[in-house]
């Protein structure tokens, strides 16, 4: 192969390189996204096991909306499981599976972070073969 089409070649992979490394960039600013909301979660499960019960709360329907309610149990929450099936726990045991969520974010997040840190490694090697091969190429006047 010519020196002018690996320099072509080079480029390319570099430029593909780059794009999967903004798509992990995205990826992994997402997941933090997604772990700060389980923590500002687990704080709130905190805040509900020191209100009193029949206390008037603000629920939130979304989109901006709320409802009025009173609450009358702050020992326990009813969780989603999965599949729609949702079924009373303790705040204790709902923390505890925020938290194995949040480890298993932070394993996903370190996972994206160790990825982008190879593709880094492989686009440095790739200026330096772009360099080597530049410099290779007859010079125009």
């Amino acid at each position: 192969m010519s020196d002018d089409k690996a320099l072509q070649q080079k480029y390319m992979e570099l430029q593909t390189l780059n794009q999967q490394i903004q798509q992990l960039h995205q990826q992994s600013q997402v997941l933090g996204q997604q772990r700060t909301e389980l923590l500002t979660l687990s704080q709130s499960l905190d805040e509900l096991d020191k209100i009193k019960s029949k206390s008037k709360i603000y629920a939130p329907l979304g989109g901006g909306l709320y409802v009025e309610g009173i609450i009358t149990e702050t020992k326990k929450v009813l969780t989603n499981v999965g599949a729609g099936v949702v079924v009373p726990k303790t705040i204790e045991e709902t923390k505890q599976i925020i938290e194995e969520q949040i480890d298993d974010l932070q394993n996903v997040i370190e996972q994206v972070e160790n990825k982008v840190q190879e593709f880094m490694k492989k686009t440095q090697e790739l200026h330096k073969e772009m360099m080597a091969l530049s410099e290779k190429l007859p010079k125009k006047s």
